[in-house]
């Protein structure tokens, strides 16, 4: 085949987390601990942060229209 262009070299493959699982080790694992209520189980803090400011936004917005 000639006169045609070598195919361009690609990097490295992209970081895929699916592809290997979480570390069980002790230092990585969650441990014992306070149980936590079934909604907050798999929320950040700044998901809990975040849903706060959104009730809390939610109420003030009632609350404006009820005295509108």
């Amino acid at each position: 085949m000639t006169g045609e262009d070598p195919a361009p070299a690609q990097g490295p493959p992209e970081f895929n987390p699916l592809r290997y699982p979480p570390c069980a080790c002790p230092r990585h694992s969650p441990g014992p601990g306070p149980e936590r209520d079934k909604d907050d189980a798999g929320d950040s803090a700044l998901l809990r942060e975040l849903r706060t400011r959104m009730n809390e936004e939610n109420r003030l917005r009632r609350w404006a229209r009820g005295q509108s």
